[in-house]
């Protein structure tokens, strides 16, 4: 127990000592930006990541040491240079899976280049049940709400864009084993038009840390050098085909109903969520006036009324009448809109 305390003392030491770094500070800035584009609140996003990061960073490097994995410098060029060019195929690609996979495949067929086998796939299994983890804790965290067109009808839906980066602690070398600070970097780009968002993310995140940890047993018990790869590139290659077809398959969860428009999602601290309506549910009348168009809710916005009236169905409760007269705030209500 004294053990792991000392590993963990000293792993928060050098993960915050790298948060000082020049090139940690320039990746923070470059994942701003990218939040910035897709979320709304792109400081909370980037914080967010940033501390989930170092959470995952800190299991990532504890396994590391008691899995005793080893790694050479040039074992994660050869990874760089096979994701860079499988990138140029599809972006999917882009993802230790594949490229740890082809070039331990690479190894054990050709025998170039030179690697150890075991250790590069035990990283991958463990850098793909952190980032299960973090799927699940973290995994909605500012999703953004998207329409999408099915059966020439408009949907809604909602899309996952996450970034962590990972100050993670690795011992390298060939003769002399000594530690170095690295910085890994796990994504999770999702969508889900059958799911709400939080129940979409645990999903994928349950059935990833199952891939991971199968991954895992199977690099441990050594049934065959060839599995780990095989099952590593496949494994992942069947998740994200059975995601795609399991949506394009299933009923759409947010559809137009034939009275009203259907909420996506509710800003907080407005009129909607003062009065309990979520996502999914119908807003009906507003000041007894029929909401058939997202313009009926501006139109009601402009006119500043003291006091609203709200009929709305909740997936939750049925139909509901709520009266909210307060402090001014917004409806705060993004909706699916109709398409004639």
């Amino acid at each position: 127990m004294y053990g792991l305390y000392q590993i963990v003392y000293y792993t928060i030491i050098d993960i915050l000592r790298i948060l000082k770094s020049p090139f940690f500070i320039l990746l923070i800035f470059i994942l701003y930006l990218q939040y910035r584009k897709n979320t709304q609140n792109p400081y909370i996003a980037t914080i967010s990541s940033i501390v989930y990061g170092m959470f995952g960073g800190l299991i990532a490097t504890v396994a590391f040491i008691y899995l005793q994995v080893y790694l050479v410098p040039m074992d994660f060029l050869y990874i760089l240079v096979v994701t860079i060019i499988l990138a140029l195929i599809d972006t999917r690609f882009v993802c230790f899976a594949y490229g740890g996979g082809m070039v331990v495949l690479s190894n054990l067929i050709f025998g170039f280049p030179r690697v150890d086998t075991n250790d590069l796939m035990l990283l991958v299994a463990v850098l793909h049940i952190i980032e299960a983890i973090l799927i699940i804790l973290n995994g909605n965290h500012q999703s953004q709400v998207r329409y999408f067109t099915k059966e020439y009808e408009t949907i809604g839906g909602y899309t996952f864009n996450r970034i962590w980066p990972l100050p993670l602690v690795l011992f390298v070398g060939d003769i002399m084993i000594k530690p170095i600070t690295i910085i890994a970097l796990l994504t999770y780009g999702d969508f889900t038009i059958s799911n709400y968002p939080r129940k979409k993310t645990i999903k994928s995140g349950i059935i990833l840390l199952i891939y991971g940890l199968i991954l895992l047993v199977t690099c441990k018990i050594m049934i065959s050098p060839y599995f780990p790869p095989l099952l590593a590139i496949v494994g992942h290659e069947l998740i994200i085909q059975i995601n795609k077809y399991k949506e394009k398959t299933r009923a759409p969860l947010y559809d137009n109903p034939k009275e009203g428009l259907r909420v996506l999602d509710v800003m907080n601290k407005s009129v909607a969520k003062e009065v309990g309506i979520s996502e999914g549910d119908i807003i009906l009348e507003i000041n007894d006036t029929k909401i058939e168009d997202p313009k009926d809710l501006i139109h009601i916005e402009v006119t500043k009324p003291s006091k609203y009236k709200l009929r709305f169905f909740s997936t939750r409760k049925g139909l509901v009448n709520k009266t909210y007269q307060g402090k001014k705030k917004t409806l705060g209500m993004i909706t699916l809109p109709r398409v004639p």
